[in-house]
């Protein structure tokens, strides 16, 4: 009998807006080096308008905007 496994996985842009979210909470730079190397590694496969819609329903669009003139 073959037992049946789930796993839940997070977008790439998901992953970003939460890491947005932590940067807002406790100022950790870690945060957005983590987001500068997923913009520099995978830049053309993440949506970014849907991470500016969702990052201003957040409110970390300041953060996203200051974030995308760096990388």
């Amino acid at each position: 009998m073959s037992e049946t496994k789930s796993a839940d996985f997070a977008s790439p842009e998901d992953i970003i807006l939460k890491k947005l979210e932590y940067f807002k909470q406790g100022r950790s730079e870690k945060h957005l080096r983590d987001i500068a190397s997923m913009l520099k590694i995978s830049s053309e496969l993440i949506d970014r308008a849907y991470i500016s819609s969702w990052a201003k329903r957040l409110s970390v669009s300041e953060i996203w905007e200051e974030l995308q003139k760096r990388v």
